[in-house]
């Protein structure tokens, strides 16, 4: 295997790094080739990194159908894990110096507490700086995850170049880390001689191409809404209607997790340093909240901004999920061009999000959130 492509992947036991790990497996099926696929994973208390691999990203209930009947064949022949943290880890001297790397590990806190800040700081750019620091020299490509919010609130179109820009307006340290981050890595790969990609995906959601479908490994940011007041539901027997504040007239980029995961893939073989994993539609946030809220049986009133007469369970809301989701579901008219995606992914039909939302969050409602209650198939 001395001559066949070596790549190292973080992040995999995440809801996108798990599919980038699926279509790398799919593409070496599909294409009758070989590689070897270095993933890193952190060991937890008692579960050891590959237990993680083989219970966690390749849980009965998430695997795509499209790769069952081979992914443990290949799992064995191709896959070596790597147990360690993004800041401390050894890479094994027979994977090479061209290796091409997938980096997706992060924290995602979108908190503007100083415990957030200090997370974000010491996860999303201190351990990757250490990352680097033991990769810089062995890479011949670097994929790099970043998100389509690192520019910050902004009005109009959104196009790929973020770093020309001369202002920004973060709406967190979340984004605003990752511009950090985004910059230094573009610097580190210049001073290496190896070409790099950021890749800027937006909110992400469960599957629409590949079956089965609507199924993701985490259900959060919008998800995490309907799961606060599914909960709330339960629990109170009368809620009254609740005021969700938001820009009437705008919209959300919501992306699923498998067309990003084929961006990311095909991200590896392009020169452009800047790529944002988009759709060419947002949805519209007012379509998005009242979606959410019906199924969960609660009745809304749409409001422009925050409300100071709160009820108990607004109180609560606007204090916890709100906090975070606010400034979002408050933004500026915006869309993103999505011009190069689209160009990269032209044989692949452009998801309809807002045609599927209600599908997508349905399925993650109805199983409670949590894949352990997704009724399984004989053949897996």
């Amino acid at each position: 295997m001395s001559n066949i492509n070596t790549i190292l992947v973080t992040g995999v036991t995440g809801n996108i790094g798990s599919h980038v790990l699926f279509e790398l497996l799919f593409d070496l099926y599909s294409k009758k080739e070989e590689a070897r696929i270095y993933v890193l994973i952190r060991k937890q208390r008692h579960i050891s990194a590959q237990e993680r691999l083989l219970n966690e990203v390749f849980s009965k209930q998430l695997i795509p159908e499209k790769i069952v009947p081979f992914y443990k064949e290949y799992i064995e022949k191709y896959v070596e894990v790597i147990e360690g943290e993004i800041h401390n880890f050894i890479l094994p001297e027979k994977a090479g110096n061209t290796i091409t790397v997938y980096h997706l590990a992060a924290s995602v806190n979108l908190s503007n507490t100083e415990k957030a800040k200090h997370e974000i700081a010491h996860v999303n750019y201190h351990h990757t700086q250490a990352f680097f620091d033991t990769i810089k020299c062995r890479t011949k490509k670097l994929v790099f995850v970043s998100t389509a919010f690192s520019r910050g609130e902004i009005e109009g179109a959104i196009e790929e170049d973020y770093h020309s820009a001369t202002t920004y307006n973060f709406r967190n340290f979340y984004e605003a880390y990752k511009m950090k981050i985004e910059k230094l890595v573009l610097q580190i790969a210049k001073e290496n001689n190896f070409s790099c990609t950021i890749a800027r995906p937006s909110i992400v959601s469960g599957r629409l191409i590949d079956f089965p479908k609507f199924v993701s490994s985490r259900y959060i940011v919008f998800y995490a809404v309907g799961e606060f007041f599914n909960k709330i539901k339960k629990s109170h027997s009368n809620i009254g209607t609740i005021r969700l504040a938001l820009n009437i007239e705008g919209g959300l980029n919501i992306v699923p997790v498998d067309y990003v995961a084929k961006g990311i893939i095909r991200a590896a073989d392009i020169k452009e340093e800047q790529l944002n994993i988009t759709l060419t539609q947002n949805v519209p946030t007012q379509y998005i909240a009242t979606s959410i809220l019906k199924k969960c049986g609660i009745n809304i009133e749409l409001v422009p901004e925050e409300p100071e007469d709160k009820s108990t369970i607004e109180k609560l809301f606007y204090k916890t999920i709100g906090s975070q989701l606010l400034k979002y579901s408050m933004s500026k008219n915006h869309y993103f061009e999505s011009k190069l995606i689209r160009k990269l992914l032209s044989n692949i039909e452009e998801p309809n999000m807002k045609e599927h939302f209600q599908e997508i969050y349905d399925f993650a409602h109805n199983i409670n959130f949590n894949n352990a209650n997704i009724k399984l198939e004989a053949n897996l």
